[in-house]
């Protein structure tokens, strides 16, 4: 009749152990994000210069920057 009466035992507000393993992925979910996704992005054509084109593609060379163009 032990078994019947039993309580659980009280939490101690802990729902994880925090470890590095727990602090690193939490770091990875949770922490600072990449300022800007490149994914679709478009540079300019040029070797030396990796500036976008969006708002500032040169009038006079398509595919070129203002500065390159």
């Amino acid at each position: 009749m032990k078994g019947i009466n039993m309580k659980k035992e009280k939490w101690d507000g802990k729902s994880r152990p925090s470890n590095d393993t727990y602090r690193k992925n939490f770091n990875e979910i949770f922490g600072k994000k990449p300022e800007m996704d490149l994914k679709g992005t478009i540079f300019c054509k040029s070797k030396n210069c990796n500036n976008h084109l969006y708002k500032n593609e040169s009038p006079s060379l398509k595919g070129y920057c203002l500065d390159c163009g």
